[in-house]
């Protein structure tokens, strides 16, 4: 039996929490992208790419991951399923599988991916640049390397150090294979960030909802003067995580405890859409059409890039 190619990267089941409230559009959900109309779909047609956690090793196509992806949102799916229909007193091990599952919606999808290849870009180029810096280690490798690889150029040492060292050149990491296996490494340290944090289980009035997106899960970093920056490491003193749970409720985690749990207000639901929106990759998805949101999220959407000017030493999006 041939496997599916389209894989998900924010599961089927977690989306169908996110769909309209309307008998007329039962089953169905609004996707926002900046700047093209709102448009209807469903979530099986959301959220994938073609053969994403496919690699070719020597053995040929290899899709375990995915078989593997797919049985363990069997086990979360009827758990989500109670949480849209009003459970949210989870007990230590529901709450020990919630992070698992936050670390992996992170890490799983495109974001994960293109972080881990910016990051995995950096480290050579930075190893390329220190190994550079002495002139004799550097002619020593150098000619170590073209006689293994039979490799004949013009450029001599010195032309080739003199390149590295300067900046006319970037690193892209293409062995998808190995993209996934560091991508996958991290989920431990992931998950032990969030075990740690204290939550509180928000909630929407009637006629508000909370939206998600194509990267569910968002840090936010408090600041003093009121601003807040998205987009913060995980790690960080005083981040705090937003994942919408479904579209009428919300988890936050935080360093503290703030007993701020319960139903809130509609302009605080409008506040956590818009730190979704910042965090999105490319993609929001919604119970409603809604014209405002698709104006702000023109405006700040997709600001948000881990590895360019989010989880860095000091984030940018605000």
């Amino acid at each position: 039996m041939a496997r599916p190619r389209a894989h998900h990267y924010v599961p089927v089941f977690y989306l169908k929490g996110f769909t309209s409230p309307l008998p007329r559009d039962k089953g169905f959900l609004w996707v926002y992208e900046k700047n093209k109309p709102i448009r209807k779909s469903q979530p099986v047609n959301e959220a994938h790419e073609r053969d994403l956690y496919s690699y070719e090793d020597n053995e040929g196509t290899d899709q375990n991951l995915e078989v593997g992806l797919s049985k363990i949102e069997s086990m979360f799916a009827p758990f989500f399923q109670q949480i849209d229909r009003g459970y949210h007193d989870f007990h230590p091990e529901e709450s020990e599988g919630l992070a698992v599952f936050m670390a992996l919606l992170w890490i799983r999808g495109p974001v994960g991916r293109d972080f881990v290849k910016k990051l995995s870009a950096d480290t050579m180029k930075f190893v390329a640049k220190e190994t550079a810096k002495d002139p004799d280690k550097f002619k020593k490798q150098y000619e170590e390397f073209l006689a293994k690889e039979g490799t004949k150029t013009k450029l001599s040492a010195d032309e080739m150090r003199a390149f590295i060292l300067g900046d006319d050149w970037e690193v892209e990491q293409k062995n998808h294979g190995y993209t996934l296996k560091r991508m996958f490494e991290g989920l431990p340290f992931i998950i032990s960030l969030l075990r740690g944090k204290p939550w509180d289980v928000l909630y929407t009035e009637d006629d508000q909802y909370f939206c998600t997106s194509d990267c569910p899960v968002v840090t936010i970093l408090p600041e003093r003067s009121g601003v807040v920056s998205v987009g913060a490491g995980f790690g960080l003193p005083g981040v705090e995580v937003f994942f919408p749970l479904t579209k009428g409720k919300c988890l936050v985690l935080r360093d503290r405890a703030r007993r701020s749990g319960g139903l809130i207000t509609g302009k605080m639901v409008r506040e956590i859409n818009k730190f979704m929106m910042v965090g999105a990759r490319r993609f929001i998805y919604a119970a409603e059409k809604n014209r405002a949101m698709q104006n702000v999220f023109d405006k700040i959407g997709c600001n948000s890039i881990p590895g360019i000017n989010a989880f860095m030493r000091e984030p940018k999006p605000k």
